[in-house]
């Protein structure tokens, strides 16, 4: 097996400093790939080649394939929003607010594709799926958080939050 501790350790050591990024965002776009990595490896030993939940395999690939730019990208956009002011830092905001929001959607359209497929995996890597959903379920969560965060500080409210928190509520019983 691969040693990627040391691959890690920069990006752990930078999340514990005190410095702006990488910070809050930027860790609920790696648990949801971190989620989704789980789900494709339990999708991948369960499904057959020819199988027709395969499709589900490709999909839960391409969302992390769309979210895991955003582990850098949400450092980036939020150092954009320190140094800026007037419209341009206003600009930054809610570039940043899309990339929260995409996340949270992608948590929300790969836990249905996993309800769909939930019961097609095999009861010897099902612990790994699980993980997964609990790793979307916290992405999902640290979005959420994100969301009523830049509303305090920013004063930009989201009609997502609430559509987000009541998915939350819904995820349970993972």
């Amino acid at each position: 097996m691969k040693s990627y501790r040391t691959k890690f350790k920069g990006y752990l050591d930078d999340v514990g400093k005190k410095m702006p990024s990488p910070g809050g965002g930027s860790a609920v776009c790696l648990v949801f790939c971190l989620g989704a990595g789980l789900m494709e490896k339990a999708m991948a030993y369960s499904f057959e080649p020819n199988n027709r939940l395969r499709k589900y395999l490709h999909s839960a690939r391409k969302l992390r394939g769309k979210v895991y730019p955003y582990i850098d990208l949400d450092g980036e956009v939020f150092e954009r929003i320190m140094q800026s002011k007037g419209p341009q830092k206003k600009k930054h905001i809610e570039r940043s607010q899309r990339i929260i929001i995409d996340t949270a959607r992608s948590s929300l359209k790969l836990f249905r594709l996993a309800k769909r497929v939930e019961f097609s995996i095999k009861k010897s890597i099902i612990s790994d799926f699980y993980l997964g959903a609990r790793c979307l379920e916290l992405a999902l969560g640290g979005c959420v958080l994100n969301l009523e965060a830049n509303r305090r500080i920013f004063g930009i409210k989201s009609k997502y939050t609430g559509i987000f928190k009541r998915h939350l509520k819904s995820w349970q019983r993972y």
